[in-house]
């Protein structure tokens, strides 16, 4: 998959400075975070320091850290999910989509590419299954 940033560098760099908190504040270390998400340590550094980040990391460090992902991403809403607990349940998509119907086409394409991925690994499994049937190798 293709490394995309979740955005650009922001002038006051308040993206990384989020990051920075997250990290620094969580349950896990720096080192800990890092092997969990399969990554260098470095790539955590640079994390806190720049804010660039791709969307899969940054959905890691919400659910490692227990930060809110919309919250790491855009500095909008709860900070943590307990800050988030007051909050009346609805669906994610529809406060996005209130809130920012930009945000929410970003939301909805990064969950079709994740369903797309499931549905062509699904594929690959089903071929692999028939050409062993068949005694083709793949």
């Amino acid at each position: 998959m293709a490394n995309i940033n979740v955005m650009a560098i922001d002038p006051e760099n308040a993206r990384a400075t989020r990051l920075k908190e997250a990290v620094e504040n969580g349950p896990l270390n720096m080192n800990e975070i890092a092997e969990r998400l399969g990554v260098a340590r470095t790539s955590v550094l640079n994390w806190k320091r720049r804010g660039l980040i791709n969307i899969d990391n940054l959905k890691g460090i919400a659910e490692l850290t227990g930060y809110r992902f919309w919250w790491l991403a855009f500095g909008e809403g709860p900070k943590t999910y307990a800050d988030a607990e007051d909050a009346p349940d609805q669906s994610p998509l529809a406060i996005i989509a209130k809130a920012s119907p930009e945000h929410a086409r970003l939301a909805e394409c990064v969950s079709q590419k994740k369903r797309n991925k499931q549905q062509l690994l699904k594929n690959n499994k089903k071929y692999a299954m028939l050409t062993d049937r068949c005694g083709h190798s793949t």
